[in-house]
């Protein structure tokens, strides 16, 4: 996998502007991406191939080749083993319906034609050039983003609701994770039992309430790998509620499959 960040600011207020392209190859090392949001940008994935299972909010959605994800800044989600694709990240709050489905199956043609113009765009991120950076946020803002919206189809809207107790737990969980909290903590403050939560969490989400606390704060430390490399790991291991570097380092490779270190070896620019 290979990021590039565009250089080329834009002044003009709260205009949209190009943050980065990430490309994944067939050929890229797998790694698991855990449970992250983006605050200030929204990100749109392009897969190029095979066939996963994104998580995002709340909902499981199947996706495969020609599908175009979208996910809206501030939406917490993990796309598990990321399948290859070109991902796009954009300086704004949303782009699709915050109820609409983030996922949406493009024709060959127009899958084409948004992939030609986004890798047009990531290749003119490789250069150190000032001007290119430019012109790949013109592409992607002038040309890419126009082009999808004419596209895209909403042919679904987000149906499934998440049990209340879930929810605060969910809650508990994205607001605290980064102090030293457990799965006791959370059934404190909820005053249920940690067999009642369990159960809770696998009937909504499908994974254990220790299994999302773990996935949100590699998550979170993936995102700090790649967005603050002048971090180090146990400035990482601490920001994300882990205070052993060796702790961390562990359970970061058991989740991800990669160590951190290779972690954010795979995402420097080449």
């Amino acid at each position: 996998m290979r990021q590039f960040f565009c250089n080329w600011k834009n002044y003009a207020g709260n205009d949209l502007s190009l943050a980065y392209i990430s490309k994944v190859e067939t050929y890229d090392e797998t790694y698991i991406r855990g449970i992250h949001k983006h605050d200030r940008i929204t990100e749109i994935s392009l897969v190029m191939d095979g066939h996963g299972r994104y998580f995002i909010k709340d909902n499981y959605f199947n996706v495969t080749k020609n599908d175009v994800v979208v996910i809206n800044a501030g939406r917490l989600h993990s796309e598990g083993a990321i399948l290859p694709s070109l991902c796009i990240g954009i300086k704004t709050p949303m782009i699709i319906d915050p109820i609409a489905s983030p996922v949406s199956h493009f024709s060959d043609e127009d899958f084409s034609v948004i992939t030609q113009i986004g890798a047009l765009a990531f290749n003119l991120l490789k250069k150190e050039d000032l001007a290119a950076h430019q012109l790949a946020n013109n592409l992607i803002i002038e040309s890419f983003l126009p082009y999808f919206n004419r596209k895209i189809t909403i042919n679904e809207h987000l149906k499934k609701t998440t049990s209340f107790i879930v929810q605060r737990a969910k809650s508990y969980i994205d607001n605290n994770f980064h102090d030293s909290i457990n799965i006791a903590n959370v059934c404190d403050n909820l005053s249920i039992s940690h067999t009642y939560l369990d159960r809770q969490f696998q009937e909504n989400m499908e994974i254990t309430p220790i299994k999302y606390l773990m996935s949100r704060r590699v998550g979170e430390a993936q995102r700090l790998l790649i967005n603050e490399p002048q971090l180090s790991l146990t400035q990482v291991s601490m920001k994300v509620g882990i205070n052993n570097v060796n702790y961390f380092q562990r359970i970061f490779k058991n989740f991800a499959g990669v160590s951190p270190q290779k972690f954010r070896t795979l995402l420097i620019t080449a």
